[in-house]
């Protein structure tokens, strides 16, 4: 099922404001509070420095969904905590937030774009193109086992 566009938006959102906020209690409360991670620890010195987007419900101004790109190097980018609200998932959310972190870096210059995928969506990734590269390791925060993944770009 793909998400219907009248339910909500995709946009850039800036580190600090409201959405951003949602967007960093729906990462600790999907990714690290079974966990018992402190939410302080879900942030990182280089999260300044990325682009940050959301789905934003029209109705609400609700983040529904988030992603984090990060420039590695001039041709490199990673994508992290791509997140999805519970009651959203299986909507289209997550392929129309990954499509538009992918423009982006391409937009960018992008020839190869990396993320650690957990184990259970490895398949939602290759239906991108995305590879795995490496060997499973475990989390460093949480312990849940990843992959690295990658996506070759062709310009």
């Amino acid at each position: 099922m793909m998400a219907d566009p009248s339910t909500a938006y995709l946009t850039r959102i800036k580190q600090g404001s409201p959405h951003y906020d949602q967007a960093a209690q729906l990462r600790f409360d999907l990714f690290y509070r079974e966990h018992h991670i402190p939410f302080e620890s879900i942030f990182d010195p280089l999260e300044n420095q990325d682009i940050h987007v959301a789905a934003i419900t029209y109705t609400g101004d609700r983040v529904i969904s988030y992603g984090r790109l990060a420039q590695n190097n001039p041709f490199e980018f990673q994508i992290h905590q791509m997140v999805v609200q519970p009651e959203y998932q299986g909507q289209g959310w997550g392929t129309q937030l990954l499509n538009r972190l992918i423009e982006l870096a391409q937009q960018k210059g992008a020839r190869i774009i990396l993320l650690n995928a957990r184990i259970s969506k490895v398949g939602f990734y290759e239906k991108f193109g995305f590879k795995a590269v490496d060997d499973v390791f475990p989390s460093p925060s949480t312990g849940i086992p990843h992959i690295r993944m990658e996506l070759i770009v062709h310009q």
